[in-house]
């Protein structure tokens, strides 16, 4: 792996009138939870492709697919440099043992909540500060795991930040994740997981656009279909191994 390349403040703050602020935190825990779960993918066998196409400098918009709760932790660990990730409330508001330990420690993995379903003005101001901050930021464009395996379409938010922005996409492919911790496999397993960056989008012309519907979906259209592009490869490497 390229070492991290950190262009954005320790931690990262969301402010507005009548919320409450949130930070996220990029310490030792965030380098000791990627690190580990590091060694848990190299053990079964970690693959990485095109990791060149991540900018290490500069905002950037890291576009992967959606099958399981090992993706976040995989992506965290195979992007080149630093990230920040918009990851659903639910996961924050998890209590064990009448305790939100899991909120506390993804929040300590570069974590803030978006709340699904409805317009949430905080998360869309955290995500653009990060960008305008110069950081790399996670969204998953389809919002949500796949149940059937297959990729999904894009949600609005990650439109709508892009052309805000102006900031690249990297779109992102995740092969073997859904072996694990997936709606389809709900229990942990060793997973096997390939990892595979496309090059940057720019979306020139989109963003000298209005950001009106059509745009929007021109923008979210293209992001999933690069990001079917990487499966296909993927796909046709196992087929011509075979």
């Amino acid at each position: 792996m390229t070492s991290t390349v950190e262009t954005a403040p320790e931690k990262t703050k969301s402010k507005a009138r009548g919320e409450k602020e949130f930070q996220v935190s990029h310490g030792f825990v965030y380098r000791l939870m990627f690190g580990s779960y590091g060694l848990l993918f190299k053990l079964g066998g970690l693959k990485v492709h095109g990791q060149e196409n991540v900018p290490l400098e500069g905002p950037v918009i890291i576009a992967p697919n959606h099958a399981s709760l090992f993706d976040p932790p995989l992506v965290g660990f195979t992007v080149p440099r630093r990230v920040t990730t918009m990851g659903k409330i639910e996961l924050f508001e998890k209590k064990t043992c009448g305790l939100k330990i899991l909120g506390w420690i993804i929040q300590r993995m570069g974590t803030f909540p978006v709340k699904r379903g409805q317009p949430d003005r905080r998360a869309l101001r955290m995500a653009m500060q990060v960008l305008k901050e110069g950081g790399a930021l996670v969204l998953f464009p389809e919002g949500t795991r796949t149940r059937t395996g297959e990729l999904g379409p894009s949600e609005p938010g990650i439109a709508l930040i892009a052309h805000a922005t102006k900031a690249p996409v990297v779109p992102m492919y995740l092969k073997g994740t859904g072996a694990g911790f997936s709606p389809l496999q709900p229990k942990f397993r060793l997973i096997h997981p390939e990892v595979f960056f496309g090059e940057p989008l720019r979306f020139e012309e989109e963003y000298a656009r209005k950001g009106d519907r059509a745009t929007l979906e021109t923008i979210g259209n293209r992001i999933m279909e690069e990001i079917a592009k990487l499966k296909e490869s993927a796909e046709c490497g196992v087929r011509n191994a075979e």
